[in-house]
Order: C-alpha cells, then structure tokens, then sequence
C-alpha cells in the first residue's frame, strides 16, 4: 500500500487518483478467488521497493476456468522518483512475462481487455481500469521497449447524472410504447468468472425488452460504488455514490444509434432516482459503438490509456 501511494500520479485531466484503503486492497486484489500470489512481484532496490507488477490470465470460453494461453500484466507501477525507474519497470514487464509464458501463455495483454478485468475495478474511479494512462511516461516507454504495440486506444467519461438528460421527443415517446427496460440489482451469476467479478461491488442489470419480438434486445450493466466502510472515499469526486457503465449489450437488430442512446437514457433516469448518485463514469475504447455514443451524449473525457498486445 505504502509504494501504491508513492506511485500515484495525476490524471490527463490533473485529477488526482486517489489513496488505496486496506478495505480497497482486500476487496479489489486480495480477496478476489482468482487471485494467485506468485503473480505479484516486487522490484526492490536494496531493501526499499521501488515498484511491482500484477499478472492474470483470462477466463476460459465457457467462463469456468483460465485459458491460459492469454495473460495479462493487468497493473505495473514504479516509484517515478526512484533514478532506475524505467529499467525497473522493464524488469518488471519481463519478469511478469516468466511467470505467463512458464504456465502457456502465447499472447499477453498489457492491461485488461473487458470482460477479463476482475482486479483493479473502481481503484480510481468506479469502473474497470482503461489500461495504463497515456500520461504515465514511464510504465507507456516501458512497454514499447519490451515489444509491446498498441492494441486499443481508450478513453475514461464522465457525466454528472444532474446534468441535462436528452429531452424526450416523439420518436423516443414511440420506443416506450415497444420497450420495456427492467432493471434488477445484482444480476445472476452464470459462471465462475462472472461470479468472481459481481462479488466486487453492487450492480445493477438493466434489460430492453422488445414488447412486438417479445425477447430482450439490449443490456445495460452498470456497478455501484459507495464510500469506503473505513471512512475512506474509494471515489475521487467526494464522498458519493458513483455508477460506472461496465458493459452495453445490444442485438444487431436493434443496434441503431438513436435506440441505443434512448436505452443508456432510460439507465441515467433510473440511476437519477438513486439520491445518493450523482456521477456515473465509462471506460470505452475508440473503436467501440459505446465510445461514439458517449462522446455524442458530451461526456466529459477524464483520460486516455493504452491497452497493449505482444505475442510471445
């Protein structure tokens, strides 16, 4: 925890992140079940560490077990005052490679591509991590050095939910009379893995029936995030409650611009009913529907990250 605070930098948007609770450690690293320690390596120069890196490897297909023919480095930090910080980072991404390679791994991730993003969610915000800040210097040069290219640009939105919602008009009026959008808390776990990741937080699924096809057409998950229960906000907007966008699921059919933005509409009303609720976030990369979406409702662009790829 002590070299996590010595590693925390600002924002793109000169926000900056927030200091990790022990509550946070337990709940978002440690006492996750997919959690195997050897993956978790410390650099130290002569007794002080000056960094570590994190790696996991991805749900299988059917979401019971790891493939593990694909890893991740899912967080890498290095104390940015220590002289040997970029070597030390190098080493890091290396050693990290070891331990992948030595169980299967033919490809590895730096970062963690949604839906293989269990660890690390809401450690500066609410949502999943999008990868490492283009602004870390260190840790990007580190991976570039290493081999690694650029697999997804990503951007981190926000929006105050008090903000302006779209105004209704009559083509939207016309989607209430063929949707309903039913939303539950704490959707049904139907693997592990999911299992695994709906045990970090409270959530909420968010279902468009289509009343005329008579199936569900979209899905809409979003998780809760509130203050620390050691008094320590887990936010960095205050001691509030936060929603983060975790996953948009539309069928092709009804894939359309205007539905979708009536569908993420209806989530932010729900949401606004929630009086402890004031922002909701998304992690989006830009070459997704969702990143077109939340950039034409004017979300506001926190910061960028690079999720990278190496085959090995």
């Amino acid at each position: 925890m002590e070299l996590w605070r010595k590693t925390q930098h600002l924002t793109d948007s000169y926000l900056p992140l927030p200091p990790l609770s022990f509550n946070q450690m337990q709940t978002q690293i440690l006492g996750l079940p997919m959690l195997d320690t050897r993956s978790i390596l410390l650099a130290f120069a002569g007794e002080t560490p000056v960094g570590y890196v994190h790696t996991i490897f991805a749900p299988s297909e059917n979401g019971y077990t790891f493939d593990y023919t694909t890893g991740q480095i899912c967080f890498l930090c290095v104390d940015p005052k220590y002289h040997g910080a970029f070597d030390a980072a190098v080493a890091l991404i290396r050693a990290g490679e070891d331990y992948l390679t030595g169980l299967g791994a033919t490809r590895i991730f730096g970062g963690s591509p949604s839906p293989s993003a269990p660890f690390y969610t809401g450690y500066y915000g609410g949502g999943e991590a999008i990868g490492f800040f283009q602004s870390d210097k260190i840790v990007v040069d580190a991976f570039f050095a290493a081999g690694y290219q650029i697999h997804q640009n990503t951007v981190w939105f926000h929006r105050n939910l008090r903000d302006s919602l779209p105004t209704p008009t009559v083509e939207t009026l016309g989607y209430d009379a063929e949707y309903n959008v039913v939303v539950g808390e704490i959707p049904n776990a139907k693997t592990w893995w999911e299992g695994c990741t709906f045990s970090n937080g409270m959530w909420l699924d968010a279902t468009a029936h289509s009343l005329t096809a008579k199936r569900p057409v979209a899905r809409l998950r979003t998780r809760i995030t509130y203050p620390d229960t050691d008094g320590v906000s887990v936010t960095m907007y205050g001691k509030t409650w936060l929603a983060s966008l975790m996953e948009l699921r539309v069928h092709p059919d009804y894939a359309e611009e205007k539905l979708q933005s009536y569908f993420l509409g209806k989530l932010l009303r729900y949401l606004l009913s929630y009086n402890q609720i004031v922002q909701i976030e998304a992690h989006a990369a830009e070459d997704t529907t969702l990143f077109s979406l939340l950039r034409c409702q004017c979300w506001i662009e926190r910061g960028h990250g690079y999720m990278f790829v190496k085959d090995v």
